[in-house]
């Protein structure tokens, strides 16, 4: 009997948990869905600081998404905060490489950096190969891959019960074709996916970043960077990051001359 108490006293207490946070959840979407509105209607009416500041507490709530990303970096840009804006566009980017919009927009935010930094030579094959892969998200080559899967063990199937002649030589083709294609998607997406839960890649959100010869203030000034130019993270000595850019030069600045993307 005392047993039985005790089980429904904790299946009571689970409940009241439950309700708890459907309850503390069901506020924070309200909330978030106001601040939504509120922001979309001060970016209409031009106020872009207020829209700005409405979107942030979205962000800091702990949501994140492609669309608030790209908003943040309208806003942004519309401030002429460079470095806020590529760097947002990149946030949102990395969530959605295929978006043209979320691309047009940085390329223009770039534009407006003073560094014009010319990337390391590349193979053609390895640039066209990420272009492609970039086309669609991480979901999107997920869902093909099953779709080529599947195609793959349907044919697999018509080879095992059909017969012989010029169809099944077209039926293995095939098959190995889907094969290729689901295993190459499923890269792609596993790529994707990888690519956007690394943190090694900043973007410089101050006005300008001094880059030294060592993480100490005493270091030879190397170059400096300004801000909405982009940075690869490649060691950490509190408070500094060692950097590299696109052109291959190394050096370090301050971590509170960037932001991670």
């Amino acid at each position: 009997m005392k047993r039985e108490c005790n089980i429904k006293v904790a299946k009571q207490i689970m409940l009241a948990v439950i309700m708890l946070f459907a309850v503390s959840y069901g506020r924070a979407e309200n909330k978030n869905e106001a601040l939504w509105a509120a922001a979309t209607q001060e970016y209409a009416a031009g106020n872009y600081q207020a829209a700005w500041d409405n979107f942030s507490q979205i962000e800091q709530e702990g949501y994140a998404a492609k669309e608030l990303y790209y908003n943040m970096g309208n806003c942004a840009y519309r401030l002429n905060k460079i470095g806020k804006a590529v760097l947002y566009y990149e946030r949102a980017l990395k969530l959605n490489p295929s978006d043209s919009d979320v691309k047009a927009n940085l390329e223009m935010a770039r534009a407006q950096s003073l560094d014009k930094i010319d990337s390391l030579p590349e193979f053609v094959f390895v640039t066209w190969l990420r272009g492609f892969r970039n086309t669609l998200s991480a979901n999107a080559w997920a869902i093909i891959s099953l779709l080529f899967a599947a195609l793959f063990l349907l044919l697999l199937y018509m080879l095992r019960f059909g017969g012989m002649g010029v169809g099944r030589k077209i039926k293995i083709i095939l098959s190995m074709v889907a094969l290729v294609a689901a295993l190459l998607s499923f890269v792609f997406s596993l790529s994707l996916a990888l690519h956007s839960r690394r943190a090694k890649e900043a973007v410089v959100t101050d006005s300008s970043a001094t880059v030294k010869s060592a993480p100490n203030s005493n270091g030879n000034t190397i170059f400096i960077l300004h801000e909405g130019t982009k940075v690869e993270i490649l060691e950490s000595v509190a408070p500094w990051y060692k950097i590299e850019i696109a052109d291959g030069r190394q050096g370090w600045l301050k971590e509170s001359d960037v932001e991670a993307i």
